[in-house]
């Protein structure tokens, strides 16, 4: 062969200058087609580092146009010439260049995932240059609990992230503060970045989630400007892949266990309470019980029939289920990628009436036209029926009077089940209360990509999200929900909205080496957005028939309709360049420029800087001698400019007006339309809230990965904060009389803390595995000015955090040996609740050392609802095919003002219950937390018994799986079969025993109580 080559080249030199173009020419194709005749299938496998097959291994050539994937059994073939240069790529592991031919590959694990590519906000880098803060979660991390909500896969999993679940009410969603709170006013929620544009998480099925990058800083966030005031999180959806089609069906079924709230008082417990109480009150406990019962008959006679009622049972009497399937095909070739999937969820509540019905259909569609050429699609359509239970019922529960019948004799509630008392249940009776809300929502995203020279991306996105729903509800008669304050009995309304959300971004990105050791990156955008909501209300009052509901408007003899519009839009630039230095030295800069509507002209544009520095110091050759340990050593500094709008909506620059248009004036005895101030009054000089934040960050990887993480301090300090500011009479900005608020740019605020990620790798063998994750967040949150001073009646306080409890604080019960001028001091009795006063200093400069009657000056700040400690600890173990994770939650630090706790009203009507389990004072208990028996409409200070320490720990989850031999599940034609078995909220321990019984994380709330949860899964890959 080379023979023949050496004499067509010599023939081609001895051709004249006139054909030498062409025969050059025909060299070339002779030369291609002879290498072409010595391609040949080449076949190797790709093992771990156990020796076991990797299935789904990327296998390409350098020049990426020849390409396999690795099957079941970790082979791959591929037409190439001998000894071509190959790189493996395999998420989880260190990727790898070898020489086709060899007939195993070992791949081994990247333990530090330094390799991995990290989305950072319009471009993604390697995990290795990251400069800013950022924090990433796998796919196989969000998913190994069942849920439909990513942000409860990411609760304690990522530092500095504060996800809580305070409502255990079907579809309710969590709260996720991202290093505390920065606004007084303002949304202090995360931005997130669904597939490159803003979007919703509740819309995205986490099984559909590829990864989750949580950006913290400012240098990591600014890229967002204001958007990103309080950190960004960036999902990214699943593509199809290049090889042979993957189908996954995920199913599983859940229901629920007991739930986490209090039950009110019945048989003897409820006797003697109220036995404690008549005795308060008259001096003697009841002769019998007809006396206690104040004579009335028909509540002697269920008591003597004990007809006791747990009306909470009863309430949460309908066993919750969760059950989802999800199916989704993956397939690819090396010109169209595709990934589709198609969801169904169904949840039942505690309360026969809270129902959600979920369908999602997603397509995710990548094409590739030419060598510089790509566009493709994300889109996602969702459609939900959803029926909300009212969020009064179980409240309404506790303190019902639990005597009589609750059922008729054909087995329907009873209104009036006793003698002027009403069922709490009166939502369940039949067509007396409805709420059901059906949405729609489309997302879609088309982009094209051109790569016209090498190095340069240019890139044009659109999105538009469309988001419709319809309300329908209806108030019977009978029902226990609180009506709206215009509408009469029964009542019933229809509510219809449409949300436009229209985004279209340009993406420009150059990169380049200048010289050998010298890297740069430049990242162009320009965004534009529009906003649009439309809304319109039709209510009606006075039907006829139930069954109608708010199906027949018309039948309403009193009518009502409103209907409402709101736009906004938003035009931003941005600019963003990578710098680093032999990957050793690395800097970030950007800069954004954001404008919007809703700001008065002159304050509309601001821009948004930042900038962050790396040192790879592991890479340096001094750490040399180091390696042996050292894995991975990496310095940060991060200082950065963001703005929030603070709360202020599409017209909040403007003075608000309303019409009235028939009553509330009368002239001559006739109403006559007028129009009134109402909202806020309008302010000319509104400009964005700017957060001035600095990051200092430290990652490392000890022990050839035994060991890795990361440590984070940042500080937040807010200027310019808007604030809602109530405007002097004297200025005329008032509203039927009363002052209007105004907003202003006049308040600070501050926060600063530290935060950490600890991994370790215990045991790593072919059978068994055994991971740790630590995280953990200290975080302190304060005002650090207001323009008034505190503002006592918002819970606004200089030197406090935002979310501050002010209330009396607790000091146990006056007890019946208190002296009688002690008690004549404080204006109290024995059996009350006793509270540490304030001193108060008279004109003379004599303090009375706090020696005085209650009055609300003896108030203080007793905490906040932020944890000063977040942390989560999650532990993975496998052995075979068995794998278990247990994760596990504290919050410490917090402070619950509990809603439900205030139940205990210590109260002497009989119509009116009481909490159970309460140990309450009495002359021969003198030790009991809650006061006396009947004292309760005489005491001034009984929310002092409300304020708690919420501090707990939990374990969140507890998953067990098993996952079927490769042997079995290819002889029924599955790649895998696991099975597994999830456990929510098995167990909860607090620090204050009084909330012993209920759970922390709702923070007090007498609403939908959480419970705990039992799920059986499968999920299956053909």
């Amino acid at each position: 062969m080379e023979n023949y080559k050496k004499l067509v080249f010599s023939f081609l030199a001895i051709t004249s200058c006139g054909i030498l173009q062409p025969v050059t020419v025909l060299a070339d194709k002779v030369t291609s087609n002879l290498s072409m005749m010595q391609q040949r299938q080449v076949t190797g496998k790709v093992v771990d580092e156990n020796g076991d097959p990797l299935i789904g291994v990327t296998v390409k050539t350098l020049s990426g146009k020849v390409g396999a994937v690795t099957d079941l059994n970790g082979n791959f073939s591929m037409d190439i010439p001998a000894g071509t240069k190959l790189q493996l790529s395999y998420t989880g592991y260190k990727p790898i260049t070898v020489s086709a031919g060899a007939p195993v590959f070992k791949m081994k694990p990247d333990v530090l995932g330094l390799n991995e590519v990290v989305a950072i906000g319009y471009g993604t880098v390697k995990k290795k240059d990251l400069t800013g803060s950022v924090t990433t979660i796998k796919n196989k991390d969000i998913v190994v609990n069942p849920t439909s909500n990513v942000m409860e896969s990411l609760q304690g999993k990522i530092a500095g992230l504060d996800v809580t679940k305070s409502s255990g009410e079907i579809g309710s969603g969590v709260t996720a503060l991202l290093r505390g709170s920065r606004s007084i006013y303002g949304d202090n929620t995360p931005l997130f970045i669904v597939d490159g544009l803003p979007g919703s998480y509740d819309e995205v099925n986490p099984g559909d989630i590829e990864s989750v990058d949580v950006m913290k800083d400012a240098s990591a966030t600014a890229i967002y400007g204001s958007a990103g005031a309080n950190g960004v999180i960036i999902i990214t959806t699943k593509r199809g892949k290049a090889g042979k089609a993957r189908v996954n069906f995920d199913a599983y079924y859940g229901f629920s266990g007991k739930a986490s709230f209090k039950h009110g008082m019945t048989g003897d417990e409820w006797t003697n309470y109220y036995r404690e109480a008549y005795k308060y009150k008259n001096g003697s406990y009841p002769d019998n019980i007809t006396a206690l019962m104040g004579g009335t008959q028909e509540y002697v006679d269920a008591y003597n029939s004990g007809k006791w009622i747990d009306w909470v049972d009863k309430a949460s009497g309908n066993t919750a289920t969760t059950q989802k399937y999800a199916l989704s095909v993956t397939k690819g070739t090396d010109k169209t990628n595709i990934y589709t999937s198609v969801i169904y969820s169904n949840d039942e509540g505690l309360l026969e009436n809270d129902n959600l019905k979920k369908y999602a259909l997603r397509l995710n569609l990548d094409q590739t036209l030419s060598s510089w050429a790509k566009m493709g699609v994300t889109s996602n359509l969702t459609y939900s029926i959803r029926n909300r239970g009212n969020n009064n019922t179980f409240s309404s529960a506790i303190n019902a009077f639990p005597l009589g019948d609750v059922y008729d004799k054909d087995g329907n509630l009873n209104f009036e089940y006793i003698l002027n008392q009403y069922t709490p249940l009166g939502d369940l009776i039949k067509n007396q209360y409805a709420n059901n809300t059906r949405t729609t929502y489309v997302n879609a995203t088309g982009y094209i990509d051109l790569t016209p020279v090498k190095n340069l991306t240019l890139r044009t996105q659109l999105n538009v999200a469309l988001n419709h729903y319809r309300l329908g509800e209806y108030w019977g008669a009978e029902c226990t929900a609180k009506r709206p304050s215009y509408a009469g009995s029964p009542s019933s309304g229809i509510t219809e909205g449409d949300n436009y959300n229209y985004t279209w971004e340009n993406i420009i990105s150059y990169k380049t080496r200048l010289w050998n050791d010298h890297n740069l990156s430049f990242t162009g955008v320009t965004s534009w957005q529009k906003n649009s909501e439309e809304n319109l209300l039709t209510n009606g009052s006075g039907q006829d028939l139930d069954i109608w509901q708010y199906w027949r408007l018309i039948a309403a003899t009193n009518d009502r309709i409103e209907s409402s519009y709101t736009q906004t839009q938003k035009m931003s630039y941005a600019v963003r360049f990578n710098y680093d230095y032999k990957g050793k030295y690395l800097f970030t800069f950007s800069n954004r420029w954001d404008g919007v509507s809703f700001f008065t002209e002159g304050n509309k544009w601001d821009s948004f800087p930042a900038a962050a520095v790396a040192w790879r110091i592991s890479d340096e050759n001094f750490m040399k001698k180091c390696q042996s340990w050292l894995d991975n050593l990496k310095l940060r500094i991060g200082w950065g400019v963001t703005g929030n709008s603070g709360g202020v909506g599409a017209y909040s620059t403007q003075t608000n007006a309303y019409k009235y248009p028939q009553w509330g004036v009368s002239v001559g005895g006739t109403y006559v339309p007028f129009t009134q101030y109402s909202g806020t009054y309008g302010s000319q000089s509104l400009g964005w809230e700017k957060s001035y934040n600095w990051n200092l960050g430290i990652d490392f990887g000890l022990f050839d990965g035994f060991i890795d993480g990361s440590v984070d301090a940042f500080h937040t300090t807010t200027r310019g904060l808007l604030y809602k500011r109530t405007m002097p009479v004297t200025s005329g900005s008032t509203g039927w009389g009363s002052p209007l608020p105004s907003w202003q740019n006049i308040a600070k605020t501050s926060n600063h803390g530290v935060e950490f990620t600890i991994n370790s790798h215990n045991i790593n063998t072919k059978d068994f595995t055994w991971g740790t994750t630590l995280t953990g967040t200290w975080e302190k949150e304060k005002i650090e000015s207001l323009p008034d001073g505190d503002l006592i009646s918002e819970n606004l306080f200089v030197g406090k955090p935002i979310h501050s409890i002010y209330n009396y604080q607790y000091a146990g019960i006056w007890s019946s040996s208190t002296s009688a001028a002690d008690l004549a001091a404080y204006g109290v009795k024995p059996g009350w609740v006793k509270i540490n006063t304030l001193p108060v200093t008279d004109s003379e400069g004599n303090s009375d050392n706090g020696v005085h009657k209650y009055s609300i000056n003896d108030r203080k700040v007793l905490g906040h609802t932020n944890p000063d400690w977040v942390i989560g600890l999650n532990n993975s173990l496998t052995y075979k095919g068995f794998d278990l994770s247990v994760f596990a939650m504290l919050r410490y630090g917090q402070t619950i003002y509990s809603s439900l706790l205030g139940y205990y009203t210590a109260g002497s009507s009989i119509g009116t219950n009481q909490l159970s389990g309460v140990n309450y004072w009495t002359e021969s208990n003198q030790g009991g937390y809650y006061p006396v028996p009947g004292s309760g409409e005489e005491q001034t200070v009984m929310s002092a018994l409300r304020v708690h320490d919420g501090s707990f720990i939990k374990i969140k989850n507890i998953t067990f799986g098993y996952t079927l031999p490769q042997s079995i599940s290819k002889h029924v034609f599955m790649d895998k079969c696991r099975f597994y078995f999830t456990c929510y909220n098995p167990f909860i321990f607090v620090k204050d025993k009084q909330l012993k019984g209920t759970d922390p994380e709702m923070g007090g709330s007498d609403s939908f109580p959480t419970y705990k949860q039992f799920v059986f899964g499968v999920n299956i890959t053909l």
